[in-house]
């Protein structure tokens, strides 16, 4: 059963980022870690969870929001650590651009000791450098309430690949745009 889940969230996961009407689905695969205070590593079993490779999916819903779905586990890592996450973005009109900076807000499940709900705040950019590949950057701040005291709010960020499944504009002309 577990090997199905996590087959079928791996699909759901190829990382979607930065789409608009022309290019509404894109996959990627990036590098994250959970990084949590010195004191509060000391209760988990270290401040720092390594999160290679964190896979997400997501696709332009309208108006500059995107709706992102991602899964990553600590592979490599003595702490145990899963994550699942779904997000939405808001990418300031700037979707058609090579560089599209945007911040988000959703929530997580988070599963180490216990799992744990989170509330997710962050901010990201992503830059196009071919028709339908680029790099970005993601930094989220996951907060759990004290209530649950096997999880704690820490940062989480990632950096990774992403492939639009349909090219972008690299130099788009003025008539092409529709904002």
């Amino acid at each position: 059963m577990k090997i199905v889940l996590l087959v079928f969230v791996s699909f759901l996961s190829l990382s979607l980022f930065s789409q608009n009407n022309g290019s509404k689905w894109v996959v990627g695969v990036s590098a994250a870690s959970a990084k949590y205070t010195d004191s509060q590593g000391k209760v988990l079993g270290g401040d720092f969870v390594n999160q290679s490779p964190r896979i997400n999916v997501a696709k332009y819903l309208s108006k500059n929001i995107t709706l992102d779905l991602g899964f990553s586990t600590a592979i490599f890592d003595t702490q145990k650590y899963t994550t699942l996450d779904a997000v939405l973005r808001y990418d300031f009109g700037t979707s058609y651009d090579n560089v599209v900076p945007y911040l988000l807000i959703g929530g997580s499940v988070v599963s180490a000791i216990k799992s744990t709900p989170t509330l997710n705040f962050g901010a990201g950019n992503t830059f196009w450098f071919k028709p339908n590949y680029g790099i970005n950057f993601q930094f989220i701040y996951k907060y759990s309430e004290a209530k649950f005291e096997s999880q704690y709010s820490h940062f989480y960020p990632s950096v990774g690949i992403v492939y639009s499944l349909s090219p972008r504009n690299m130099n788009p002309r003025l008539w092409d745009r529709r904002h």
